[in-house]
């Protein structure tokens, strides 16, 4: 019998554990997989009736039901990638007696399977707004993949730190979901930055999360106003994010084992 390579291995741990992450995910529901779609699907809905009792069809050249996507539905995953990542070492701490299986390995499998699911839920209401009539045009794919990417590299990071925080010190980590329910009003996902006084925009411009929104939106309109965000400042937010992340969890990663 040939020897499996360390690479075959992990290979084999990360897809067993996906698979296992997404039976106990979504198997447990009668919705299943339709409850990814449902919950963003509802909020667009509620914003878009807002929207038309002020007589706005677009905001910033973008048709409502993309405009809203690319806010609601990006934020539903930052929010579940760092949610997730709580119990993540005690919902797999019975399989930690297999050596192959890390405890890196649930905090990786539970990001990538909201990363999956997340980038299918938009790319469906993106088309499904373009096939019941409405607008919609890609002016540039690169800048949406890129904010994507680095959205999903930031709530990574993030989850790496809460991840530590909350299995170290569960009492802290309670406080972690509250600190979490406000940052929805504040990060752009149902206004545009550009829409609000100067001096908010100052304030809202420290959120990494309205700059991975707004440079997703402008991959869907010319001329989109992206002067108040940038690339820049979010790949900066985005490595400060996994260096502290990383670190922690390669300086505690026996703790949380032991805990």
């Amino acid at each position: 019998m040939l020897q499996r390579t360390p690479l075959q291995i992990q290979k084999a741990v990360i897809y067993s554990l996906l698979v296992r992450e997404m039976k106990t995910r979504f198997g447990s529901y009668r919705m299943g997989y339709a409850w990814a779609l449902l919950e963003p699907l509802f909020q667009i809905m509620v914003f878009m009736a807002m929207y038309s009792f002020r007589d706005r069809a677009t905001v910033g050249g973008l048709v409502l039901p993309v405009f809203l996507a690319t806010g609601i539905a990006p934020f539903l995953y930052f929010k579940k990638v760092v949610t997730q990542s709580l119990g993540a070492v005690a919902a797999n701490r019975n399989l930690f007696i297999y050596r192959q299986v890390r405890v890196f390995d649930p905090f990786l499998v539970r990001f990538l399977l909201e990363m999956m699911v997340n980038f299918v839920v938009l790319l469906v209401f993106i088309v499904g707004a373009w096939h019941i009539g409405y607008e919609v045009k890609v002016v540039n794919s690169l800048a949406f993949l890129n904010a994507y990417i680095l959205l999903s590299l930031f709530s990574f990071g993030l989850s790496l730190i809460f991840g530590v925080v909350n299995t170290l010190y569960p009492e802290v980590g309670k406080f972690i979901p509250v600190i979490l329910r406000p940052l929805m009003f504040i990060s752009g996902t149902f206004f545009s930055i550009n829409d609000m006084p100067r001096g908010i925009q100052d304030i809202l411009a420290w959120n990494p999360l309205i700059h991975a929104f707004e440079l997703m939106r402008s991959a869907f309109a010319d001329g989109y106003n992206t002067s108040l965000v940038s690339f820049e400042y979010l790949g900066m937010c985005t490595m400060v994010a996994l260096f502290v992340g990383m670190l922690m969890f390669r300086a505690n990663w026996r703790r949380m084992l032991a805990v």
